[in-house]
């Protein structure tokens, strides 16, 4: 979350504040130890019920604003919220069987994390998946801890278990405090967000020749910049079995067995326009599914770029969804685009048609709030809105599985949001303020 809000800040301010952000991560890590010890030496010190009754108020507001969420986010909301409430209950129970739930609740949910990174990590073999193998690893023994009545009391479950998140948050913020400090002079904070071997790969690229489209200024009047999203039902040819996860991430399937996986693209006319595919349609049998999962070099197979969104709807069908940006940097986004084109490969798991569009999206968002970061109000409002937890949700699955046309929809949708402003704010779209509080009903074309 951290990452991308530093995105949308820009590089002068990401690098005027790296030293606040690594003293707020060791600050925020030297806390969390010590509640963690509060967990553990038996006499609890922690402020459970002024905890609880937070969480409750958190969990109302939360509850209170989903539903003018758009799509997935809606769901999302709806989920976090209820968690939260039931959560912050069973704290204010405060007896052995509330202690017990929290336990049980708590072990559960890091034992389903740990296994799917696990599991995601083995079979996809995504870049550092070694690294993955260990965290998840770690969250099942860090499950099995919560879940055992020794060393920790039921009663202390609690600060046990948000000691650990603080800890680990403080230190991945004093990570990225560490990387923002190594960012070259010239560079962008795209690079706190894009994959390692990404950039390695354009670093090796032979150096361009100036283009026109480079010198181009940022302009006050820009083209829309427009994410165009073929899910798979809207893509399929006849009606499509009602699968509303799988159809919505993975693939649909219609009544004659036809598999459609979706499709995404972005596009800046008439400068940009990014549409990946496979020169040849990948063998999809169950036999060879395994091994087309992983996102190895050995799966990467010649891709390419289709030439405009004209041409692929003359050979296809139009989008049915587009997510529409009116800020953003064209110049980062026209370098990313250069870049980028230069190298035809696919991998469907880490180097496809969705990936490419949230990657590029990433690259355009450099900096776009850099105007709010000079107020600390702004700031502090950017940080807590709910859309700013979602896109960090949804970028985390994808970087640990694979994007997808249905997650690149999501993250579009949650980072529009955020820099587009908004007639009200979160806090204002509540139910019970009345009928200037409704929100605008939704739209295909956001």
């Amino acid at each position: 979350m951290i990452q991308i809000a530093l995105l949308l800040f820009g590089v002068e301010f990401v690098r005027s504040k790296f030293w606040i952000l690594g003293l707020m991560g060791i600050l925020w890590g030297s806390l969390g130890l010590g509640v963690m010890y509060d967990g553990l030496d038996g006499a609890l010190y922690f402020p459970m019920r002024a905890f609880g009754l937070m969480l409750l108020l958190e969990s109302i507001v939360t509850l209170s604003v989903a539903s003018s969420g758009v799509g997935t986010q809606r769901a999302v909301l709806y989920f976090k919220g209820g968690i939260f409430f039931f959560v912050a209950v069973l704290i204010l129970a405060n007896n052995v069987y509330s202690h017990l739930l929290l336990a049980i609740i708590f072990g559960l949910t890091y034992f389903v994390i740990g296994l799917l990174t696990i599991s995601s990590a083995w079979v996809v073999r995504f870049p550092h998946w070694r690294s993955s193998l260990i965290s998840g690893g770690a969250q099942l023994a860090f499950a099995g801890l919560l879940v055992s009545p020794y060393p920790i009391a039921l009663s202390a479950t609690v600060s046990f278990f948000l000691g650990a998140l603080m800890i680990v948050s403080g230190f991945n913020t004093v990570r990225i405090a560490h990387r923002v400090r190594r960012l070259r002079h010239g560079t962008s904070t795209f690079e706190l967000l894009e994959p390692r071997d990404l950039l390695s790969d354009f670093k090796k690229l032979p150096p361009q020749k100036p283009l026109e489209a480079r010198q181009e200024q940022e302009s006050e009047f820009q083209d829309p910049l427009i994410v165009h999203i073929w899910t798979p039902e809207g893509t399929a040819g006849a009606t499509t079995i009602p699968r509303p996860i799988i159809n919505r991430y993975i693939a649909a399937v219609d009544a004659q067995g036809v598999i459609s996986t979706g499709h995404a693209a972005l596009e800046l006319s008439p400068s940009v326009y990014l549409s990946l595919y496979p020169v040849a349609d990948i063998d999809r049998s169950p036999a060879e599914f395994f091994r087309i999962l992983k996102a190895t070099r050995n799966n990467d197979v010649p891709g390419t770029f289709q030439p405009d969104y004209a041409t692929e709807v003359a050979n296809w069908c139009d989008s049915d969804r587009k997510i529409v940006f009116h800020h953003y940097s064209r110049r980062a986004l026209i370098e990313f685009s250069n870049n980028y084109r230069q190298q035809a490969t696919y991998n469907l798991t880490y180097r496809n048609c969705s990936s490419s569009v949230a990657f590029a999206l990433e690259a355009s968002m450099d900096g776009v709030l850099s105007e709010r970061s000079r107020r600390w109000r702004s700031v502090l409002q950017t940080l807590l809105m709910p859309e700013l937890w979602i896109a960090a949700q949804v970028r985390k699955r994808a970087m640990t599985m694979a994007w997808t046309p249905g997650l690149v929809m999501d993250y579009a949708r949650a980072l529009r949001v955020i820099v587009h402003p908004v007639p009200r704010p979160w806090f204002q779209r509540i139910p019970w303020r009345g009928a200037s509080a409704r929100t605008l009903p939704d739209k295909k074309q956001d």
